[in-house]
């Protein structure tokens, strides 16, 4: 389906009145405005459905092949966009962010092995890193992350008389981005009416909006994002970013049809988006469905994975229309907080549990907490944990039988991991 974009746009004119006819100061209400983002851009600049073709074929005839590369990094700038103090994330939430981020799209995340046995020869390292720019586009050092304040609410779903959205642009109270060819520009403010985030598919958005919104919230695992369960694992950017990579939604465009798909090959057709976290296996479409792939709507805790076909997918749209995310602008020297080999390392055992679980842990930082949660997002215990290393003993034998969420963070760094309770 090359012309998957511009269905977004004749949908929403003809049949899918619901996101054209909302406020035209805000997006539709739903977690991911991806799909409402694309809707309004087309209607405010039709230029944009030209563009956004001429990128579709552009990927579709293009390698999907590394070329030769093994791990391409991707050079970051955050733009932390607050009206309050506690809309100012801290810099150890962004790195946990990162951490996150490099993590699945490696396939090093903790919780991939609890992918379904029929999905887990379909699991994809995407190699694709990401870290903190280290040098701004005048070719000044950076800590990849930028903070202006701003005096407006909610300022992710705004825009301005012009039509032009407020966070994206400095005198309209948010922040320019930094060049869009070279970098990737997340933007994190207050977006508000259960929004969690969205992201700019190539070609859908001037190079001014390019990029990925996300509530901070729902931004990594420490800070303010640690209390927002069952979003609290930084898998809104993880999501958010697929989508700036071009890859879909895994049920298409129509939520109500098994006609549409994500226009990948090995995600089974899926009618909708699955909630919470269902019990597999799910029947969809006569196919098991893959719910817990990144590109759904599951919570954080049950998401594991992107498939081979997804990688395909996104390395076309690397080696075409962002081929300059490629060009090396660099790290920031406090880039190291980010990478997974940096961060606590956790070890639960045994798994399943009975009546006792040992967690070893090492590399925490000061200021430790151990929480347990189950799927459903309930906490079931939180206890303090200490620096270093060590090994500490945990009664859960008033967990009743199912699979569990353990988190440790700290000020700088988190670590998150499933185990079964018997």
């Amino acid at each position: 389906m090359n012309n998957c974009a511009l269905r977004f746009y004749w949908s929403c004119c003809f049949s899918g009145m619901l996101f054209c006819l909302g406020s035209a100061d805000t997006l539709a209400q739903s977690p991911c405005q991806a799909d409402a983002l694309v809707q309004r851009n087309f209607k405010r600049i039709p230029e944009l459905m030209t563009l956004r073709q001429d990128y579709l074929d552009r990927m579709a005839n293009t390698p999907t092949q590394a070329q030769g590369r093994t791990v391409v990094s991707i050079s970051v700038v955050v733009h932390v966009v607050y009206k309050s103090n506690l809309e100012n994330i801290s810099d150890s939430q962004i790195f946990s962010q990162l951490e996150v981020l490099n993590a699945d799209y490696r396939l090093l995340n903790e919780n991939a092995s609890a992918t379904p046995t029929l999905f887990t020869p379909l699991a994809a390292d995407m190699e694709v890193e990401f870290c903190l720019a280290g040098t701004d586009p005048d070719g000044n050092p950076t800590s990849g992350i930028v903070r202006r304040e701003t005096p407006w609410n909610n300022i992710g779903q705004l825009t301005a008389p012009d039509g032009r959205p407020r966070i994206h642009y400095t005198e309209l109270g948010g922040n320019d981005a930094w060049s869009p060819e070279h970098y990737l520009n997340i933007w994190v403010c207050s977006i508000g009416g259960g929004i969690l985030g969205f992201g700019a598919y190539p070609g859908t958005a001037p190079p001014a909006e390019d990029g990925v919104v996300i509530d901070p919230r729902y931004f990594g695992t420490t800070g303010l994002a640690a209390f927002n369960v069952p979003h609290h694992l930084g898998r809104t950017a993880t999501h958010e970013i697929g989508h700036y990579f071009n890859l879909f939604h895994i049920w298409g465009e129509d939520e109500f049809s098994c006609n549409d798909d994500d226009d990948v090959e090995d995600t089974p057709t899926q009618r909708g988006p699955y909630l919470g976290c269902p019990v597999f296996p799910q029947l969809s479409c006569g196919n098991s469905a893959m719910f817990m792939n990144f590109m759904d709507y599951t919570n954080d805790a049950c998401m594991t994975l992107f498939t081979a076909g997804q990688k395909v997918r996104l390395w076309a749209t690397l080696n075409s229309v962002r081929a300059g995310l490629m060009d090396g602008v660099g790290c920031s020297t406090t880039a190291a907080h980010s990478l997974p080999s940096q961060g606590a390392k956790l070890h639960i055992s045994p798994n399943p549990a009975g009546e006792m679980l040992t967690v070893e842990i090492e590399n925490l930082r000061p200021g430790g907490m151990l929480r347990i949660f189950d799927l459903t997002g309930k906490l079931w215990l939180a206890t303090p944990v200490g620096p270093g290393s060590k090994a500490k003993q945990i009664d859960v034998s008033g967990l009743p039988a199912g699979v569990f969420q353990l988190q440790i963070f700290s000020e700088t760094n988190s670590r998150f991991g499933l185990f079964g309770k018997i």
